[in-house]
């Protein structure tokens, strides 16, 4: 059986650290199949790094492992964490919020959670980096746990603690107000199209021709980017289920000025 181990950090591939993490993974672990989910997240830009998780990780077969290092509180006593999923897939990383599309009310239930403190999977326990835990720490302990994945059942006990209380970051929360679903860009993506936390079933539910008003313009939503003119603004849904404000073949970022906090309202067509 083939396990998957993905690696997704804000490292970029020119200093060398992606491939330290690789080398330490492919000596604990070397039928393990390694892939780069991304290495462009920006630096420290937890959110950024969850919702590339959120897209991606979904269409990985279960069992497999996924190997997070953004990290911003690195040689801090924030928590380093291990988490199954209730698609059976594998989180390692640091307990900076990176994991919080995989938590309540996000998902059906509460993900299997450890603290990572048996030190005996890290990498080298009595001299631990204080700067580069990716290799120490989380690189070594995800080779291992797909290890064991690769040979039967994976109990995360044997690495940590139980804990319940992972991190979240500030995802706010949309709201139904007279007929309009009022929420705000959480995230823009490397095209500039400009995600909101408005999910694909409210849009669902304002039935009928709706449109958006964002960035002091107002929009249709579509179903494609095709349904509009080169230069339009529209909003869709996008792959990963939320409601998106796009420009055809340009970034709604820059022309519109959005931006993480931005309002983004949703209603009927007048």
């Amino acid at each position: 059986m083939t396990t998957f181990l993905t690696l997704t950090t804000d490292f970029g591939t020119v200093d060398g650290y992606v491939g330290a993490m690789k080398g330490v993974i492919a000596a604990i672990a070397p039928d393990v199949r390694v892939l780069d989910l991304t290495h462009d997240i920006p630096p420290q830009n937890v959110r950024t790094a969850a919702f590339a998780l959120y897209r991606s990780i979904p269409y990985y077969p279960p069992r497999s492992v996924h190997c997070v290092v953004v990290d911003p509180g690195v040689g801090t006593e924030r928590r380093a964490l291990a988490l199954r999923t209730e698609a059976e897939q594998f989180l390692v990383g640091p307990d900076s919020g990176v994991f919080s599309l995989f938590l309540p009310p996000f998902a059906d239930s509460y993900p299997q959670a450890v603290a990572l403190e048996v030190a005996r999977w890290w990498r080298r326990p009595t001299s631990l980096s204080a700067t580069f835990h990716g290799r120490d720490v989380f690189a070594p302990v995800a080779a291992h746990i797909a290890r064991a994945a690769a040979e039967g059942p994976v109990d995360l006990a044997e690495f940590g603690p139980a804990v319940d209380d992972v991190r979240r970051f500030g995802m706010p929360v949309p709201i139904e107000d007279r007929g309009a679903y009022r929420g705000e860009v959480v995230s823009v993506d490397h095209f500039g199209n400009a995600v909101t936390n408005l999910p694909e079933r409210w849009v669902q539910h304002a039935g009928g021709e709706t449109q958006v008003e964002a960035g002091g313009r107002r929009m249709p939503v579509v179903r494609t980017y095709g349904d509009v003119q080169v230069g339009q603004a529209c909003a869709l849904v996008g792959s990963s289920g939320w409601l998106e404000v796009a420009i055809r073949d340009d970034s709604a970022a820059n022309r519109l000025g959005l931006a993480p906090g931005i309002p983004v309202v949703l209603r009927k067509r007048p």
